[in-house]
């Protein structure tokens, strides 16, 4: 698939740039990524695409905050309840219409927006059981990570119930970005994987790898709330243009 054509260059283009985000800020690949491919890919392509170099952004951040990983208040059932949900997630995903697939990723972005901005203006109340709460949103988080490329939603919710601070956050992101990506990925291999083409899945996962490591040696040094702010003005143009694309075909 591919060859030399544009949408290899383009796909390429946006996973560094996705990348490069990512590093900066410790969010966003997927969100970015995975609508835009999905605008001119087939949408199981695009979860490949995007999947295989999530799983190794995340697994590289775990082992380089390995410390911060043993000190951080994760519940025992949050593990359990993201493999469980990746699990049904990579399921979904198989038998998905496509057109389905793509009003499920618009509303997603929608929900993710709207949580990001709700939680900015509302502090819910703290959960009484992290476990109950790490097994609710840890099973949505691993779902739709894995059918949808987009867990950070459910992974934040928690995260905001649970008090969690800013590094435990991280934590908790990158703990269901791993394990969702390494169930996707690994049930996507021994089942039906789409036909991507092994010279754009090696020149996407090598750029979008430089891109992440140099945008993480440029951590600290721009806006995190401007980014934001203009991660959520792409992702309305994103559900508008994912909407346009389910509809056309």
């Amino acid at each position: 698939m591919f060859v030399f054509e544009w949408p290899l260059w383009a796909s390429v283009a946006i996973l560094a740039t996705a990348g490069f985000a990512h590093g900066i800020f410790g969010l966003g690949f997927a969100m970015i990524a995975t609508p835009l491919l999905a605008l001119f890919l087939d949408y199981r392509v695009a979860v490949l695409m995007v999947a295989v170099p999530s799983l190794l952004m995340a697994s590289s951040w775990l082992a380089v905050h390995r410390r911060q990983l043993r000190l951080c208040r994760i519940p025992s059932s949050l593990l359990p309840a993201i493999a469980v949900g990746a699990t049904l997630g990579a399921a979904l995903q198989a038998g998905l219409p496509e057109r389905v697939s793509l009003l499920l990723l618009a509303s997603l972005l929608a929900t993710s927006v709207l949580t990001t901005w709700a939680l900015a203006r509302w502090q819910p109340p703290e959960t009484a059981s992290r476990e109950k709460a790490g097994a609710v949103f840890g099973g949505l988080a691993g779902m739709t990570e894995s059918a949808l490329n987009v867990g950070a939603p459910f992974a934040l919710l928690y995260g905001a119930f649970a008090r969690l601070n800013r590094i435990e956050q991280l934590v908790v992101l990158n703990l269901c970005f791993a394990l969702a990506k390494a169930i996707q990925v690994g049930l996507i291999s021994v089942t039906s994987v789409p036909h991507v083409g092994g010279m754009a899945m090696v020149l996407g996962t090598a750029a979008s790898g430089a891109a992440y490591y140099l945008g993480n040696g440029l951590a600290n040094r721009f806006s995190e709330a401007r980014f934001r702010a203009l991660l959520r003005c792409f992702l309305f143009v994103m559900i508008g243009a994912l909407i346009a694309r389910a509809a056309w075909l």
